[in-house]
C-alpha cells in the first residue's frame, strides 16, 4: 500500500515544514535542557519524579493531539498506524542496550545531538561512538536479528494494524474506535504526570518548610495564612519570566517545553500525512547513514557488502533534514544566548565512557529499530504499544547504569 498525500503541499514545502520542525525541536530542547536520560536518572539518584512526570505528559499530550486528529477525520487512520513496527524482543533488548548506554554517555538522543551543537565535545564523541555502533550492529547483529523477524521468533511479523491499539482493543479502525483509544492511552499518561509532579514538588515543599524551590511564594498545599507580597507580585513576576525567555535570559521550563515539542510532534504528523514518516524520526538510522556516506570519499561503499546500509533510506530526506535543522536551532539557541562554548571535561576518561557509550546507543537503537524519540515517543503518537516496551527496557537499563556508575 502506499500513502497518499492529505493535503496539497509540494515536496518543497513539505521539506521545509520539516526543517521548521527540527529547528523548534533543537531551539526548545537546548532552551529547556530537555533529556529523556536525565528524566529517568533522577528517579533512582534524587528520588525525584518531575522531569520523568513531564515525559509522560509529553506522551499523553501526543497521543491525544495525534488521535483526535484522526478520530475526527482530519488524518486517515492509515497514516497513524501504517508506520508502526513489528513488536518483538528486540525492541526491550535493544531499549535496555539503549538505556544502559545514553545514561552512561550522559545523554539520550535527542540531548546528545543538541549538546553537541552547544559546543560539549563528550557528546561529539559520542554521537562517533553510535556511528561505529551502528556499523556494529549491521555486521554483527542484523542477520540474526532480521531472520527472528522474518520468521516471527518472539515477534510479529506484520505491524501496521494490528500492533495498532485501537484495532487490538474493539477490532476496528473506526473513527469511534480511534476517539475512545485515544482517551484510554492519553488520560493516564496526563493524569500520572501531573500527579507524579505533584508529589515531587509537595514533597519538596515540606521539606523546605512549605515553599517550592524554582516557585518562590507559591506554598505546598493546605498551607495557612495570607498570600505573602510574593504572591501578590505573581502576575508581574510572570510577565518578567516570559520578557526574560523571550530575551534568552531565562531558560524555559520543563512544562513549557513539554507542551510546544508536543505540538511540534502533532504539527509533523500533520504535515507530514501521506508523504512520508508522519512522525519525528531522529538520529537512530541517520547516525548510521552519516556514517555510510563519511566513509564514501575513502572508496568504502556499505551500502554494496552490508545489508542493513543497502537497505536504509536515502541520505536526502525530511526526517535528514530535521535532524540538520535540530543541530541549526540548538546551536541558533546556546549561541544567541551566551550558552555556546566548546567544553572538554576534565576528566578525560569521560571521553572514553562516551565514546563507549554512544557504541551501546547506536547499537541498541538499532536492535530497537528506533530510539527514544524515533520510536518510544513516536509511538505513543501512534497509538500503538512499542512505546510501552521500549520505556520499559529504557528504564532497566537507566537503573543498571547508575548502579554501575555508583561504583566506577
Amino acid at each position: 500500500m502506499i500513502l497518499q498525500p492529505v493535503f496539497s503541499e509540494t515536496w518543497a514545502v513539505i521539506f521545509g515544514l520539516f526543517g521548521l520542525s527540527g529547528f523548534i525541536l533543537g531551539w526548545v530542547a537546548q532552551r529547556g535542557n530537555y533529556c529523556f536520560i536525565n528524566a529517568m536518572t533522577s528517579i533512582f539518584t534524587t528520588k525525584s519524579l518531575e522531569r520523568f512526570g513531564a515525559l509522560l505528559l509529553l506522551f499523553g499530550l501526543t497521543a491525544l493531539g495525534t488521535g483526535i486528529l484522526t478520530a475526527f477525520g482530519v488524518i486517515p487512520a492509515v497514516d497513524q498506524y501504517f508506520y508502526n513496527y513489528f513488536a518483538g524482543w528486540y525492541i526491550l533488548v535493544g531499549s535496555f542496550i539503549f538505556g544502559f548506554g545514553a545514561a552512561m554517555a550522559g545523554g539520550c538522543n535527542l540531548s546528545m545531538l543538541y549538546r553537541a551543537s552547544s559546543g560539549y565535545v563528550q557528546n561529539w564523541i559520542e554521537l562517533f561512538g553510535m556511528m561505529i555502533g551502528t556499523y556494529v550492529f549491521a555486521v554483527a547483529i542484523w542477520p540474526f536479528q532480521s531472520y527472528t523477524m522474518q520468521a516471527g521468533i518472539l515477534s510479529t511479523t506484520s505491524g501496521g494494524y494490528v500492533e495498532y491499539l485501537p484495532y487490538l482493543l474493539f477490532h476496528s479502525t473506526s473513527s469511534l474506535a480511534v476517539y475512545v483509544t485515544t482517551f484510554i492511552v492519553a488520560l493516564p499518561l496526563i493524569l500520572l504526570g501531573v500527579y507524579f509532579q505533584w508529589r515531587t514538588r509537595n514533597r519538596w515543599g515540606k521539606s523546605l518548610g512549605g515553599s517550592t524551590p524554582g516557585l518562590p511564594g507559591i506554598r505546598a498545599l493546605g498551607s495557612p495564612g495570607i498570600p505573602t507580597p510574593a504572591e501578590t507580585s505573581s502576575g508581574l513576576r510572570l510577565k518578567q519570566d516570559v520578557k526574560d525567555m523571550l530575551l534568552l535570559r531565562k531558560p524555559y521550563g520543563t512544562n513549557l517545553s513539554t507542551v510546544i515539542l508536543a505540538l511540534d510532534m502533532i504539527f509533523v504528523f500533520l504535515v507530514g500525512a501521506g508523504y512520508t514518516f508522519n512522525y519525528l524520526v531522529i538520529t537512530s538510522s541517520d547516525g548510521g547513514r552519516f556514517f555510510e556516506y563519511i566513509l564514501m570519499p575513502l572508496g568504502i561503499n556499505l551500502f554494496t557488502n552490508t545489508p542493513w546500509f543497502n537497505d536504509s533510506l536515502p541520505i536526502v530526506d525530511p526526517s535528514t533534514l530535521m535532524v540538520v535543522m535540530l543541530c541549526v536551532g540548538a546551536f541558533s539557541a546556546s549561541y544567541l544566548s551566551g550558552d555556546f562554548k566548546i567544553r572538554i571535561p576534565k576528566d578525560k576518561k569521560r571521553l572514553v565512557i562516551g565514546f563507549l557509550g554512544g557504541m551501546l546507543v547506536g547499537i541498541g537503537v538499532r536492535v530497537a529499530l528506533g530510539c527514544n524519540v524515533g520510536l518510544m515517543w513516536t509511538n505513543f503518537g501512534q497509538l500503538g504499544y512499542d512505546g510501552y516496551i521500549f520505556l520499559l527496557g529504557m528504564l532497566g537499563g537507566v537503573y543498571l547504569a547508575v548502579k554501575v556508575q555508583e561504583r566506577l
